[in-house]
């Protein structure tokens, strides 16, 4: 099993959209990664390669057209990304429009990816997250 990805990072974007990835996380995901919008915030996932098939796969696996919806959108702003010399990376327009990244970044580690996030978007979701919604999801986990 590879390493998760965990930690919270602050790294500075320029007006192009360019900015760099922390390295911790690109030790773990490899020379190259995706990035896709995320399907449950507004924010930008970021898969090694062999998550993004395991994500695109089960992508597949949902019938109808709203599957076929689904997939469109997500995976039509999804952007295969290797790391410059100095470790920074494009992020699209697209991307960035859809996670509302104008300025400030924050990227986390979540486990089986990363995610680019605007700060003052995630600065309001970590501060609404309480501990009492951290027990009630993990209350039928023996941690």
């Amino acid at each position: 099993m590879a390493d998760p990805l965990c930690g919270t990072f602050y790294p500075s974007i320029d007006q192009k959209g360019r900015m760099s990835f922390p390295n911790k996380l690109r030790d773990i995901l490899g020379p190259e990664f995706f990035l896709c919008a995320g399907h449950d915030d507004h924010y930008i996932a970021v898969y090694s390669p062999e998550e993004f098939e395991s994500y695109r796969e089960k992508l597949l696996s949902v019938t109808g057209k709203a599957g076929s919806n689904v997939r469109r959108f997500l995976l039509s702003c999804s952007d295969k990304q290797v790391p410059d010399k100095q470790g920074r990376i494009f992020i699209a327009q697209q991307l960035r429009d859809y996670a509302g990244i104008n300025g400030e970044v924050v990227v986390i580690g979540a486990g089986n990816r990363a995610e680019i996030w605007n700060k003052a978007t995630w600065d309001e979701f970590s501060s609404n997250m309480s501990l009492d919604d951290i027990n009630a999801a993990l209350a039928d986990l023996s941690l």
